[in-house]
Order: C-alpha cells, then sequence, then structure tokens
C-alpha cells in the first residue's frame, strides 16, 4: 500500500468517521437525557400550573371586584350625606313653590360618576315621600322610571316599590337579572343604599353594574367545553356567572371548606375539577369549574407535541451529525495523505490521529530546537549590536529600538550612560599565562557586574583588558543617576577586589536620553579613562570631572563619520543635536582659545567638504561661508556666527537629500501605479510580483505605498479593478464571468463578493440601477 494512500482504502475511511461520528451521537444523547428529566419536571409543574391559573385568575378578579365595589359603596355614601339630597326627601310635592327650585338645583348638583368610572352603568337617587326619582340631568316619577327605566324581569313593579322603600338596606345587592333600560335589554347586578334612618327609610341609591363588566373579571379563564365560572353571595344567591345553563347552581357552598381550595366532584355524571376562592370581607365565593379530562388536555397535547418533535430532532440530529461527521473525516485524511507525502514519516499503527500527533510532536520538538539554537546565537547578536551602538553606526532612533527588540531587549525611553573599565597589570606586555589569567578575571568580573546591576545595565567586551558597561536608567530618576551608578560600581568593585585582588579603573560618559547617544557617552568614557590610565590613578571618574582643556578641541572621528553619514541619510534632527553637542562642549565647557577653536572650525568646515563631492552638490556656496573665517578679525562672536553657518549648511545638506528623497518616492509611486493601471487585468498581479518587478522588498513596498498614499496596496489595486469594472457593466453586454476576468479575477464569485462589499449591491442589481 502507497504512503500517501494508506487511509483510501474502505477500513481507514470508516475508521475515521466512526470516531468522528461517536462523539456526535454522544452529545446528541446527553441532551436528550437532560432533556427527558427537565421534560418530566415540566409535566408535573404545567399540571399544578394549569390548576393554579384559575386560582390566581379567581383571586384577582376578587380583589379587583372588590375595589371597585367599595368605590360604589363609597360614592353611595358621599350621595347619602350631601345636604341637598337630605333636605328633598321629607318633600312630598316637588313641584309647588320653590320646591320646582330645589328639584333642578339637586339634580344640578348630581355628578354623573359614569364618566369617571367605567364599572358604573348608571345611579339614580329615589325619593319615598315625593315619588321622584332623580339622575344626573333627567328626573323621573317612580311609576314612569319602573316601567321605562329599570324595568326588572323577576320584579313586578309592587315588588319592586316594596324592596326600594319598605325596608332599610345597607350594601344590598341585587343578584344579576334582566332590566329592560330605555326599551334595551341588559342584565344588570344592581347596589342599594337606603336614605333616611333604619325604621323611617326615605328612599334609596341604586347603582347598576352592567353584568358584562363583571364578567370580564374572568376573561383569564378557560371554560370551553362545559366549563362555568359564578360569583356567588353569602347567602348562596347568584351574582354573576359566565354559563348561563348553568343555573341552579351545581355547587353546594356550605361544604366548600377554608378560604380558596381545588376539589374535584361528579356533576351530571361528568367528573369537574372546581376550584374556589371566598372572600373574607363580603362573604362572596368565586368558583370556576371545567371537566377533568379538559385541565389535563393541554397536558396530554403538549406531551404529545414533545414527544413527536423530540423524535424528529432525534431524526434530523442523527442526520446532521453523519453528515459533520463525513465532511470532518475528509480533511482528517487529507492531512494524513500529505503528511505521508511530503514528510518521511512510516506510522507504527493505521491511527490518524496517533500519525498526526507524532508529526505535531516531532515538528514542536524541531520547533524547540530552533528556538534553542537561535537563543544560543542571542549572546553574539547581542555582542554585535552592542558594537554597532558603540561605534554609532545607527543612523537613527527608529533603527537602534527595531534592532533592539529584534535581540531580545527592551530598553527604549530610558536615560542611558557607557562606563569602561579597564583591568589594570597589563601594561608591559602580554603573555600566554598572562593571557588566560586576563580572560578568567574578565568572566568573572562580568559575572560580577551582571549581578549586580541586575536588569539596569549590559556588558560586552571592548578589549582584552577592557570591558563596557552600558546603565539604562529611568528618565525621571536622572538626578540620582551618578550615585546610583557609582554605588553599582563599588559594589562590584568590593566583590572583585575581595575574589582577584585587583583594582579596577573606570571612565564614564555623560547621560544621554537617546540610543544613538550611547556611541557620544562611550567615546566620552574613553577619554575619561585615557586620563585616568595618563594619570596613574585608580577608581571612577566621570567626562565632566575632566579638567578644561583650552588647548584641545573635541571632534573625534567617529564622531564625524556618524555626524556625515546622518547628513546623507537626512536626519536634521539628530545632525542638529550632535552639532549642538559639539557646540556645548567646544564652545560652553572647553572655552577654546580662538586659535584652536578656528581650527575646530576648519575642521568641521572641512568634513562639510568631504561630504559635498558624496552628495553632488554645489561647493561655491559653502566656499563662500567659509572665507569670513580666515578675512575676519578672530573673535567670539565671529567664531559663534560661523558656526551658526555651519549648521545652517548641515541642514540645508539634509533637506537637499530629503527632497531628493521626495522626488525619488514619487517617481517609485508614479511607476507602481502605472503598473497596477496597465496590468490590473491579470489574475497573478499582487505585491510580490510588483516587488519582484521594481525590484524592491514586499515588505518594504507595502509599508513605501501605504505611508506614500494613504492607502494599502491590495485596496488600491481592488478600486482599480472595481473602476474597470463598473465602466463594463455599464458600457458592454459582457457577462458577469467575462466582466471578473477582464478585470483580473479568476472566479466570478470572488469578483461578485467584493464588489458588493465595496458598493453594497450585487453586481447586477448595480447595473440594473444604473442602466433603468
Amino acid at each position: 500500500m502507497l504512503k500517501g494512500q494508506w487511509l483510501s482504502d474502505g477500513k481507514g475511511r470508516h475508521r475515521v468517521f466512526i470516531r468522528l461520528l461517536i462523539p456526535y451521537i454522544l452529545f446528541l444523547i446527553l441532551p436528550m437525557i437532560v432533556g427527558w428529566i427537565i421534560y418530566q419536571k415540566t409535566i408535573q409543574t404545567m399540571e399544578k400550573e394549569v390548576t393554579a391559573n384559575h386560582m390566581n385568575v379567581l383571586e384577582q378578579s376578587k380583589d379587583i371586584l372588590e375595589r371597585r365595589l367599595e368605590e360604589i359603596s363609597s360614592i353611595a355614601q358621599q350621595l347619602s350625606v350631601d345636604t341637598r339630597i337630605i333636605q328633598f326627601q321629607p318633600v312630598i310635592d316637588p313641584f309647588e313653590g320653590t320646591n320646582t327650585y330645589r328639584v333642578l338645583d339637586t339634580n344640578k348638583s348630581l355628578y354623573n360618576y359614569k364618566l369617571s368610572n367605567n364599572f358604573i352603568f348608571n345611579y339614580y337617587v329615589l325619593f319615598k315621600n315625593s315619588g321622584l326619582v332623580l339622575t344626573p340631568g333627567s328626573s323621573y316619577s317612580i311609576k314612569e322610571f319602573y316601567e321605562n327605566i329599570a324595568k326588572y324581569s323577576r320584579l313586578d313593579y309592587t315588588s319592586w316599590n316594596k324592596l326600594m322603600f319598605d325596608q332599610y338596606f345597607t350594601r344590598k345587592y341585587i343578584p344579576s337579572q334582566e332590566v329592560m333600560v330605555n326599551n334595551t335589554s341588559y342584565t344588570m347586578l344592581t347596589y342599594i343604599q337606603s336614605l333616611g334612618y333604619p325604621g323611617n327609610p326615605q328612599g334609596a341609591i341604586a347603582v347598576m353594574i352592567d353584568n358584562r363588566e363583571l364578567q370580564k373579571l374572568f376573561h383569564g379563564l378557560d371554560i370551553s367545553g362545559d366549563g362555568w365560572a359564578y360569583i356567588v353571595d353569602d347567602q348562596g344567591q347568584l351574582i354573576s356567572s359566565l354559563s348561563a345553563d348553568a343555573v341552579p347552581l351545581p355547587v353546594d357552598i356550605a361544604k366548600l371548606s377554608g378560604s380558596q381550595g381545588v376539589v374535584e366532584q361528579t356533576i351530571d355524571k361528568k367528573p369537574m375539577m372546581i376550584t374556589y376562592v371566598k372572600s373574607a370581607s363580603n362573604g362572596w365565593t368565586y368558583l370556576v369549574g371545567q371537566p377533568t379530562h379538559m385541565v389535563l388536555e393541554k397536558v396530554r397535547y403538549i406531551q404529545k407535541i414533545t414527544f413527536s418533535l423530540t423524535f424528529l430532532f432525534l431524526v434530523i440530529g442523527v442526520i446532521i451529525a453523519y453528515l459533520l461527521a463525513y465532511r470532518n473525516s475528509m480533511p482528517l485524511r487529507n492531512i494524513v495523505n500529505m503528511i505521508m507525502e511530503k514528510a518521511d514519516v512510516s506510522p507504527q499503527h493505521r491511527d490518524a490521529y496517533g500519525l498526526i500527533g507524532e508529526t505535531v510532536s516531532g515538528l514542536i520538538n524541531n520547533n524547540h530546537r530552533l528556538k534553542s539554537e537561535i537563543e544560543q546565537q542571542a549572546p553574539l547578536l547581542r555582542a554585535a549590536y552592542f558594537q554597532r551602538l558603540l561605534n554609532g553606526e545607527f543612523l537613527s532612533v527608529h533603527d537602534a529600538n527595531a534592532l533592539l527588540k529584534h535581540v531580545g531587549m527592551d530598553v527604549t525611553g530610558m536615560s542611558y550612560v557607557v562606563a569602561i573599565l579597564h583591568l589594570r597589570g597589563l601594561d608591559n606586555g602580554y603573555s600566554g599565562d598572562l593571557l588566560e589569567e586576563l580572560d578568567m578575571k574578565r568572566v568573572l568580573t562580568k559575572e560580577m557586574l551582571r549581578k549586580t546591576m541586575e536588569h539596569n545595565g549590559f556588558v560586552y567586551d571592548v578589549a582584552e583588558d577592557q570591558l563596557a558597561v552600558l546603565f539604562c536608567c529611568n528618565q525621571s530618576q536622572s538626578l540620582q543617576v551618578k550615585e546610583h551608578i557609582e554605588s553599582k560600581l563599588l559594589e562590584a568593585d568590593e566583590a572583585v577586589g575581595d575574589l582577584l585582588k585587583y583594582v579596577p579603573i573606570y571612565g564614564i560618559g555623560a547621560i544621554h536620553d537617546s540610543l544613538t547617544g550611547v556611541s557620544r557617552s562611550y567615546e566620552q568614557a574613553r577619554q575619561a579613562l585615557s586620563f585616568q590610565l595618563w594619570q596613574n590613578r585608580e577608581g571612577i571618574l566621570w567626562f565632566d570631572e575632566l579638567p578644561d582643556d583650552r588647548n584641545n578641541y573635541y571632534f573625534p572621528p567617529d564622531l564625524e563619520g556618524r555626524l556625515m553619514n546622518l547628513a546623507k541619510a537626512g536626519d536634521r534632527v539628530e545632525v542638529k543635536r550632535i552639532l549642538e553637542d559639539l557646540y556645548r562642549e567646544n564652545f560652553e565647557i572647553r572655552r577654546l582659545s580662538f586659535s584652536v577653536m578656528q581650527l575646530f572650525l576648519y575642521e568641521v568646515w572641512g568634513s562639510i567638504v568631504k561630504l559635498l563631492p558624496q552628495m553632488e552638490l554645489a561647493q561655491e556656496q559653502v566656499f563662500h561661508q567659509m572665507k569670513p573665517l580666515s578675512s575676519e578679525t578672530p573673535s567670539y562672536e565671529h567664531m559663534k556666527n560661523n558656526y551658526a553657518s555651519v549648521i545652517s549648511t548641515y541642514e540645508w545638506i539634509c533637506d537637499s537629500v530629503n527632497a531628493h528623497k521626495k522626488s525619488q518616492n514619487i517617481q517609485l509611486v508614479e511607476h507602481i501605479i502605472t503598473i497596477l493601471n496597465q496590468d490590473y487585468m491579470q489574475d497573478d498581479l499582487c505585491l510580490d510580483v510588483v516587488a519582484d518587478r521594481i525590484p524592491i522588498s514586499k515588505v518594504y513596498l507595502s509599508q513605501f505605498f501605504k505611508e506614500q498614499t494613504g492607502i494599502n496596496f491590495s485596496d488600491y489595486l481592488e478600486s482599480v479593478r472595481m473602476d474597470h469594472a463598473k465602466a463594463l457593466l455599464l458600457e458592454s453586454r459582457l457577462t458577469i464571468n467575462d466582466i471578473a476576468a477582464s478585470v483580473g479575477y479568476s472566479s466570478s464569485n470572488t469578483f461578485c463578493r467584493a464588489f458588493k462589499r465595496l458598493h453594497g449591491v450585487s453586481a447586477t442589481a448595480y447595473k440594473k440601477s444604473q442602466t433603468g
């Protein structure tokens, strides 16, 4: 069997497929088991909720009705104590003399409460002595009122008259019954509050409540299928109902114990589930009855639906699991076949996961080994970096920081000081034994310094008997830098002196806030160390502690080379910083004599003269500025002005370099854009292809194009292609596939997705919208 096809047979495919299918099935079964348990608990809860729902509706209906009846009682009490109504009660002839005015005044004082209380159908004030009935806006005689306004189906006129005037009632309710109001039939519940006092009733206040308002309280109940709902008062009279066929009341109220409950009993040979709530304020009972099979029918319906959906989802889940397992097994088999084809691997078993595991494990081991080799090379990279840093070979802070991160170090944003340690005792020549001894001392000294500095500095070999130490300190601690460095070096001295029995000599440069200033600090440290060795002194000497030397100017060759390189790179900021440092050192610190200062200026102008031919710049302007240096009478102000001319000349050189760069950048951008506009229809045109044509690095090309145009390379190329695509959509009859191929897309699907992403509509819709 071929290596790349060891999973191509049926058994191999079957094993991979089964291993992927089993987890899907398990994940499908486990939720169903949990769902079954939850279902059982849910069914039990629903059975309780079905009966509890009726109880809640009854409780709510009871509370609402009691509040509404309490409002009606309060209205009736207010009317009964109204002075106009009280004064009108003894009137016998209402239309004699001033009584007519009293009738009008009393009628006018009646407020139409049904405007603010929709529970009240209407209310009437009936006076026994005058035989008059008043209601807001109208008045009637007793007989007329009964015949036209409130004719009760179960009470004749005599019975109704006795009910209203022969007895004294407080909060009396006439059960719901049919009442003819203005020749329209209504079912009304009537509230009666007598006027006068017990034993001598003078009339009554009758408030009519439409039974439909009571029935609204039961809107949350389901009483379909021979169900019913009642409100029964404390005397067993039916106040209101939702079932006209349930009279007489099929339940004995006296047998219902407690304030609420659920009972089952057989009514007309039908098992009924009856839920009831009793009011503690007025003794009324609220009942709802429903056939037992109807109550649980919903539960059984839900049960049936649940089982049907569960079975359906199980079938669908198995099909999906099968498809997912099959789909996921395909890439796995491809990966294994690719491993067998690309890598020289001979599996010990026919298991895909084992083979992938072995391969990945090998890759991880190789990666670790590669990292270990890189780490072993890290000291060499750091040494090379420090050598370039000390020699001032970095033209900008950006380059220095970038390479610093590359070697795994991060000391940006700090102050930097270089100290040079000299191992004394080898001034009379070298020998093999001395060199071995020196190597040992140098290695031990480096370790002592590293332990002392911890993470605040780095040590680098600069000679057989010299070590350079780079201290990195927080800029906020610049005032304590000297004390900190000296304490660290003295701590190392004590350890070295006790162990190696020699006294080190240190020269330390000035403090600088930029990595590019490290080379200057290193040069200053060399000068301080040279003075130490010349004077045969020991201990520590800072550069700024050197005695003033008015006979020697400061312009070392390495600093001159760095200054010229920075000028050729067009780094105006860094060039000006070096020139300002030179000015400070020679003009302010050393205070050179006029003759020495003149030599210094000639040296600086000489660096410019050497630079001009390399830059192909005009030399006449520079020579013109140099002439006053020898022709005018020497003076400090004259030297200062001449040095200002040096600075302006260097700035002019930097500006010329940058202008030349800008011109080249414009030409390069135009060249790139020309390539994109001419060859956009080639489907292989990309960043790599354009970089090979120019030729430059693709990383630099991408960064350069974004900096110059503000647009990513790929976005610009896509916009060029889309502009031509829109023109073709409007001006030609080419198909979408042809247009996609014409503008450099190998796939019409890729083109359509890109077009819709950029324009918000499909290519077809765009064409229709533009062409109409």
